[in-house]
């Protein structure tokens, strides 16, 4: 049963690896790379949230004006084409990678509530269509 799964495994790999969501992140993240604007305010950005976090780690508040310099970066930068690209799509992919997680994790606790699936469908006693239908990968149920 191992290696069935570390196959499957390698598909779903090749298949993330292959999908547009994945060729759409490495684009924009190369486009937002190549645009001079979009690092220096992620410079800006960084260099302000360190100054913000800083009084933090000392235990006390960090000033208003640091809050509100964060506050007016961060708005430079969602209006930042190339970054709302990336982020966009960073999303996207983020999104993907979760509805694939959320497979699994619904096969792994409908296995472990008594649904158990063959290859061939599910099996007598375990799923239901209702069962396959909400987590539980029977066969293409």
């Amino acid at each position: 049963m191992t290696n069935e799964i570390t196959e499957k495994a390698g598909y779903l790999a090749d298949a993330i690896a292959r999908s547009t969501e994945l060729a759409e992140l490495r684009s924009s993240e190369d486009t937002m790379a190549a645009d001079e604007s979009a690092q220096q305010l992620i410079a800006e950005l960084q260099k302000a949230q360190e100054r913000f976090m800083t009084p933090q780690q000392g235990n006390s508040e960090p000033s208003e004006a640091d809050k509100q310099l964060v506050d007016e970066i961060e708005t430079k930068v969602e209006a930042n084409a190339a970054i709302a690209a990336y982020m966009k799509a960073q999303d996207k992919f983020t999104q993907m990678l979760d509805s694939v997680n959320s497979i699994l994790a619904g096969a792994i606790a409908s296995s472990s509530d008594g649904c158990s699936c063959g290859d061939d469908g599910c099996d007598s006693g375990g799923c239901d269509t209702s069962g396959c239908s909400s987590g539980c990968s029977c066969g293409g149920r």
